[in-house]
């Protein structure tokens, strides 16, 4: 066939070059035209982008702010985030689950979820603050004046809402925006973090991080309820299913507690880290332990837009299942034959000491991408079904798993031992999940 082309005139060849081309192009058009592709990836864009500029930033971090400043205030994110998420009480997933099918009462939810979250992290900031000296000592300067205390609660409720914020676009299949506001929220930050260097210095991470947040607030839900929302209002009236709050309250009862344990041992971790290790180690420990987070958005995303469209269309669940898998798969494959090699040169660019301490952390971080992968698919066909006994079970397992492997490891091996603990635990869940309850499912008769 290659000795046939070559005798070929040129001008035949440029022709099949060509068609073969637009042949592409048309497949690649037509992969964009399903819901379950084009969502996945307009949520994927706003990840890789927050991640490249998220490089950049921790990058100038890194430079500028000593280990102890990095390490400090990485915690007081993982911190204002952990309160976030405890406060939230699954209602990100609710609107995702939900809002596809929410018709005219879409307003009424999404407004009532906000006001819920607010509040809920209003009450859950001031109760870490006020016990601060017994749980998180390294942090006690955040209750040294009334300012910090009102922008660390401020920025606990702003958080709630931003998070929020992508769950409503997509339940609206309208993603195509996250990647927007997220380079904004991203260039923002970066500008903040040089700005705060000079006089700023104790909460400039922090303060870069958050500021942005909240001025985004007004004009991202300016564009949600007033043109969005009625949008989706008007092309989904016939999907509309009644008796919506009493759905939400029972999907929330049952997914609350598998969401504190899966904030248990992803945010809270480097608080723990930081009160065990110290601030140093914690630095060394949250660089890989971003860029891992960076990775899990793969997957993530992929599992919000196959929760929207197998809520939509029930009988191709199964179906939606398989294609997510096998799609994020390769690329997650495609991501370690990069990031497994080149870990040591990427970590160079914070510094040589971030990069002989993090090395081997983040190398098995990412390998836990692929089992990883099968959790988080898994959890989303948990919510489609409605089984909120098999989400708590398996992110109970995670948890307990985790945080026990970390306890014994961290003291032997420092911070690779949280690696270890990562890969194992997410190995350890994926397998029982693919030998038990997701085998009908992968090996189903198409």
């Amino acid at each position: 066939m290659i000795q046939e082309l070559r005798r070929l005139h040129p001008e035949v060849k440029l022709s099949i070059l060509w068609g073969s081309m637009i042949k592409a192009f048309l497949q690649f058009q037509a992969h964009l035209r399903s819901p379950l592709y084009r969502s996945s990836y307009a949520l994927m864009l706003g990840s890789a982008t927050t991640s490249m500029l998220g490089l950049v930033y921790w990058v100038l971090a890194a430079r500028f702010y000593s280990p102890q400043e990095v390490g400090l205030n990485s915690a007081m994110l993982s911190g204002a985030m952990f309160l976030s998420g405890v406060s939230l009480l699954s209602l990100d997933g609710a609107l995702v689950r939900y809002v596809p099918i929410a018709g005219i009462a879409t307003p009424r939810l999404v407004g009532t979820i906000y006001l819920v979250c607010m509040i809920g992290s209003a009450l859950a900031s001031m109760a870490f603050l006020v016990g601060i000296r017994s749980w998180s000592p390294q942090l006690r300067f955040l209750v040294s004046s009334p300012l910090t205390i009102l922008f660390f609660t401020l920025a606990t409720m702003a958080w709630s809402v931003f998070t929020l914020e992508d769950s409503v676009l997509a339940g609206l299949r309208e993603a195509i925006w996250v990647p927007i506001e997220n380079t904004i929220f991203a260039l923002v930050k970066i500008a903040l973090l040089i700005v705060f260097i000079g006089n700023f210095r104790q909460l400039g991470i922090f303060a870069s991080w958050m500021v942005p947040v909240i001025a985004l607030l007004l004009p991202v839900n300016l564009l949600v309820f007033k043109r969005l929302i009625p949008r989706h209002i008007h092309t989904t009236a016939e999907r509309t299913r009644p008796r919506l709050p009493n759905q939400v309250i029972k999907y929330v009862s049952g997914n609350y507690a598998g969401a504190l344990f899966f904030l248990a041992f992803t945010t809270l971790l480097p608080v723990l880290v930081t009160e065990q290790a110290g601030a140093q180690a914690n630095a060394y420990f949250y660089l890989p332990w971003t860029i891992m987070n960076a990775l899990q958005l793969v997957s993530m995303n992929m599992t919000t837009s196959f929760t929207v469209e197998a809520t939509i269309e029930r009988t191709q669940r199964n179906a939606y299942f398989r294609r997510s898998l096998i799609h994020t798969a390769k690329l997650i494959t495609l991501v370690l034959l990069v990031v497994l090699p080149g870990a040591p040169y990427f970590l160079l660019v914070f510094g040589p000491d971030y990069s002989e301490q993090g090395t081997g952390l983040l190398r098995l971080l990412v390998l836990g991408a692929i089992p990883n992968l099968v959790v988080w698919l898994y959890l989303g066909m948990g919510r489609v079904q409605n089984q909120t006994l098999g989400i708590v079970l398996v992110q109970g397992t995670l948890c307990a798993s985790m945080l026990s492997l970390t306890y014994i490891l961290l003291p032997r091996l420092g911070i690779n031992g949280i690696g270890i603990a990562w890969l194992a635990s997410q190995s350890l869940v994926a397998v029982v999940l693919v030998v038990s309850v997701l085998r009908p499912v992968l090996w189903e008769r198409v």
